[in-house]
């Protein structure tokens, strides 16, 4: 999932399918002629997937959403943003027909504000859901999805009080919100934020952040929610975490940069540790660089998959990568 090289036409869509032997590639919806990109995928069953992603160069447009029902991708309608704004996905997940949920944001570039929020799929269209207020105030901005089944959902938030953000875990039983605020590590003068999270059953949800600086984080923090605690992780092995899932076995693993390392390295929690592991010799000693955007186990498998970019010394400059884990 994603887009193929900038042509003249600007990005395509770019959809390929695994089938446990071969990758194919498969056509995505129409875009009515627009540049565009596919920068999320979730799927709840082989016939129930969602692609999410954005319109290119364009000052006023909705986000891309397409909808595969096991034969096709179907273009499924969203709102547009206000005119002058630019629309983002954030997060997209899936947990059956009647549930799927997304997040996303509009932002205006001439006055630098930005609007959050969260929808869910109801079966029929995109509807708007209202998070309850932030335990200490603020403004509450959804950013990560993670869950088990359509009772067990999570969502993580930052509550803004200007520039300084606490970060937030909520959770919809299928009935109702509860939200808990998520501990940092130590004190920092823009605060934290939660940005990505990782259920690996219906009482265990890791959730990984950093500090909440624009440019770069100066501490990242990693914590899970045990159902009853919260159970702090030591410090992660790199700089920043880009990416984060579990592997069919239910262990986490985290991608990131580490110190000096131009390099995407990813890390198992192993229960006790950080296990980190260097991406295979054939990405690093082709390209000059590479970043994992994306972790997702194998259903059926222990396995897990990583996928991202690298810089690459030939045209096309910036190559997809796609590595695994596990698998045989």
């Amino acid at each position: 999932m994603g887009r193929r090289t900038d042509g003249a036409d600007g990005p395509a869509p770019l959809i390929r399918h695994w089938n446990g032997g071969t990758w194919t590639d498969v056509p995505a919806a129409p875009t009515g002629g627009e540049p565009a990109q596919l920068e999320k995928v979730a799927a709840a069953a082989p016939d129930d997937a969602w692609a999410a992603g954005s319109l290119a160069d364009n000052t006023s447009a909705p986000i891309v959403l397409q909808h595969w029902d096991g034969r096709k991708w179907t273009k499924v309608g969203h709102a547009a943003p206000a005119e002058g704004s630019l629309s983002f996905v954030g997060d997209l997940a899936a947990f059956g027909t009647k549930s799927a949920w997304l997040t996303s944001f509009d932002w205006d570039p001439n006055g630098d504000t930005q609007v959050s929020r969260l929808e869910r799929w109801n079966g029929s269209a995109w509807q708007e859901v209202s998070l309850p207020a932030a335990p200490g105030g603020g403004e509450v901005q959804p950013w990560d999805i993670t869950g088990t089944g359509p009772d067990d959902v999570w969502v993580t938030a930052s509550a803004m009080t200007g520039e300084v953000s606490v970060p937030l875990l909520y959770h919809w039983n299928g009935s109702g919100w509860t939200v808990r605020e998520v501990p940092a590590p130590g004190e920092h003068p823009t605060g934290w934020v939660a940005n990505h999270a990782v259920a690996t059953g219906r009482n265990s949800v890791y959730v990984v952040g950093k500090t909440n600086d624009p440019q770069s984080p100066t501490a990242t923090m990693a914590t899970r929610w045990t159902g009853s605690r919260w159970q702090s992780l030591p410090a992660l092995p790199f700089g920043e975490a880009n990416a984060a899932g579990a592997d069919g076995a239910g262990r986490l693993w985290i991608a990131g940069w580490a110190p000096g390392n131009p390099h995407s390295v990813l890390t198992r929690w192993t229960g006790t540790e950080w296990a980190t592991e260097e991406l295979p010799a054939d990405v690093t000693e082709h390209s000059e660089m590479s970043t994992v955007l994306g972790v997702a186990g194998v259903p059926g498998t222990k396995g897990v998959l990583a996928a991202g970019t690298a810089g690459c010394a030939s045209d096309p400059v910036q190559c997809g990568v796609l590595v695994s884990r596990d698998l045989g």
